[in-house]
């Protein structure tokens, strides 16, 4: 019999620099901005992003241009950095945030040891290096040399479920087991400068952020039910994450909080079916803050009116859309306000793709 899945522990960490979304602002309009229609444009999109604060691993986003160090500090930060650039940063400070929420997941849960952890799982669609981030928290936290390590990569905002259902399987198969999942996302990084409408909505939502979890057999926070992933057909123009000369280019089409209202309710049916759970039993719900937009219509879909989607919404408020760490930052909010039920998650990504759980706050 497959022994139940708890989630023992679960930290975030972002970047010492906060910045507020309208510093963020300004620095769009000064550096795409060279027209009223632009101006005009940014400023609707900033007004309507239902954010205050992003942190990021680049101060650039909140100083005048002549104290810039990663943007040129030229009128237009031009020329852009290269990907390489980029990415080379990402090695440095995805590191440095990955140690930070690692740290601090041991030193606040002191009854669980580094050595005792037997699978490592790392996530991010933001930067690459090989050895990665995941060889040198094993190096870092004196983990077991023969420890499993996975990675998921690039797979963009919903990558945290498939993270949660890899450290689920291993547990089912290895009672034992021990899973580290650690995941950082430097979003920030790959500003871009054309003025297009995908990517100006892109630079006003995306931050940088990082977390860690503990998943075994021993009961703990929360409990791991039934998941689902759900691709939307012919919606793979719609969402999408590419290498491109100057960083990730982002595909983010308008259409897409209308292709998630009109399929959710489908992954809803089948966890349903799959969990023997009913609409009436769920009391939480943890919502990937992807944009406004979603949350509104994911509200209008579940019939929420008395504020369950709250903590989405003070996440995105308080720290923007962290691509894959987000729902982490959702979760832990929701424990920390003492939140306890049945729990319906989900997060959208890449492909469209609709990732789904149900999961039981303890």
């Amino acid at each position: 019999m497959n022994p139940n899945v708890y989630l023992n522990a679960l930290v975030t960490a972002v970047p010492e620099t906060a910045i507020a979304q309208s510093a963020i602002r300004d620095f769009m309009l000064e550096t795409l901005g060279d027209t009223p229609k632009k101006r005009n444009f940014i400023q609707k999109i900033y007004e309507g992003s239902a954010i205050e604060t992003r942190h990021s691993v680049i101060p650039d986003y909140g100083l005048p241009a002549g104290e810039r160090k990663f943007f040129p500090p030229s009128e237009g930060s031009e020329p852009e950095p290269s990907t390489a650039r980029r990415n080379a940063l990402f090695v440095i400070e995805a590191e440095k945030l990955a140690f930070q929420a690692v740290h601090k997941l041991f030193e606040q849960n002191p009854e669980f040891s580094a050595k005792s952890v037997t699978h490592l799982i790392t996530v991010s669609c933001t930067g690459f290096s090989a050895p990665g981030f995941d060889y040198h928290l094993f190096r870092e936290f004196g983990l077991n040399p023969g420890i499993h390590r996975f990675h998921i990569g690039f797979m963009g905002c919903f990558a945290a479920f498939p993270a949660l259902k890899l450290a689920q399987s291993l547990v089912r198969s290895t009672p034992e087991a021990q899973v580290l999942v650690v995941d950082v996302e430097l979003c920030t990084l790959h500003f871009q400068k054309a003025f297009e409408p995908d990517v100006v909505v892109a630079n006003a939502l995306f931050a940088d952020g990082a977390s860690a979890a503990l998943l075994s057999a021993k009961p703990g926070l929360l409990e791991l039910h039934e998941f689902r992933s759900h691709i939307i057909p012919g919606s793979e123009n719609d969402m999408a994450w590419i290498i491109g000369e100057t960083g990730f280019d982002m595909k983010l089409s308008s259409y897409v909080p209308r292709l998630i209202e009109g399929n959710i309710q489908a992954v809803l049916d089948r966890l349903f079916v799959d969990s023997g759970w009913s609409r009436s039993e769920l009391e939480l719900f943890a919502v990937h803050p992807g944009g406004r937009a979603i949350l509104d219509k994911m509200a209008n879909v579940l019939a929420l009116t008395h504020g369950e989607l709250d903590v989405s919404y003070d996440i995105l408020r308080r720290y923007g859309n962290m691509s894959s760490v987000t729902v982490f930052f959702v979760l832990r909010e929701l424990l920390d306000r003492g939140k306890k039920g049945k729990l319906f998650s989900c997060a959208f990504g890449p492909g469209l793709t609709v990732e789904s759980a149900f999961l039981e706050v303890l």
